[in-house]
């Protein structure tokens, strides 16, 4: 009785393994092929990018007149290598877009969300409405704004300055757009116990809603400086 059950579930149960056909394996070696050939493809130019990265610009990284040697006063046909120009530039400009775009884009943020969306005044319409402007505008346009405006128009000289203002138009709708996020966020029972206790409406935002939301209004102006 033992056998005979065994000989039936042997029978029921399929091999293992069964041959392969040519074709199979043939389709099989192919994709292969392909596959390999394709990753090979891929790779080769960028382990060849990597190489030439490395071989050219390690040895100047690691020298000390990269980081201190600059561009200020030399001709075209004088130009070499060297960061210092990138890095003061860079820290420069962020510099003077955060002076201007941070406080205007808290006032701004303050304005829409405790006063403006109390009174639904056309101001504060048109202010978001430019936000929402601002925040799909391209950089490209942002500059030729004000190269237009600042240098064409009112005659001013070309400028790192200028520069900065159209950064300003970058960054502006970012900390307007976090601050407003942030501000939203607050409990409304923290603004309602400062008023029970007499404190005027500025000095609860200004000592109580605003503390609650620094820090993530410090990581809009860190997204805004990156973009």
């Amino acid at each position: 009785m033992r056998t005979d059950a065994a000989d039936v579930e042997s029978l029921a149960t399929p091999p293992a393994f069964q041959s392969i056909g040519f074709a199979r394996k043939l389709k099989n070696n192919l994709a292969t092929t392909l596959f390999v050939g394709a990753f090979v493809i891929a790779v080769v130019p960028l382990l060849w990018v990597l190489f030439t990265l490395l071989e050219r610009g390690l040895k100047p990284v690691l020298s000390a007149a990269w980081w201190t040697h600059s561009f200020n006063g030399l001709l075209p046909k004088d130009f070499g290598g060297g960061i210092y120009h990138a890095l003061i530039g860079t820290l420069l400009e962020g510099l003077v877009c955060a002076v201007i775009s941070v406080p205007l884009g808290v006032l701004v943020g303050v304005y829409l969300i405790e006063y403006g969306r109390q009174t639904q005044s056309r101001f504060a319409r048109v202010a978001t409405f430019m936000v929402d402007i601002l925040s799909g505008l391209p950089s490209i346009v942002a500059g030729l704004f004000i190269y237009a405006l600042w240098i064409t128009t009112l005659g001013f000289h070309r400028s790192g300055f200028a520069v900065a203002l159209s950064l300003v138009l970058l960054m502006l709708p970012m900390v307007v757009r976090v601050t407003e996020t942030m501000l939203l966020i607050v409990p409304h029972e923290l603004r309602e116990a400062s008023y029970a206790l007499g404190v005027p409406k500025w000095k609860t935002i200004l000592r109580i809603v605003l503390p609650t939301a620094l820090s993530g209004i410090l990581t809009g102006v860190m997204l805004g400086l990156a973009r």
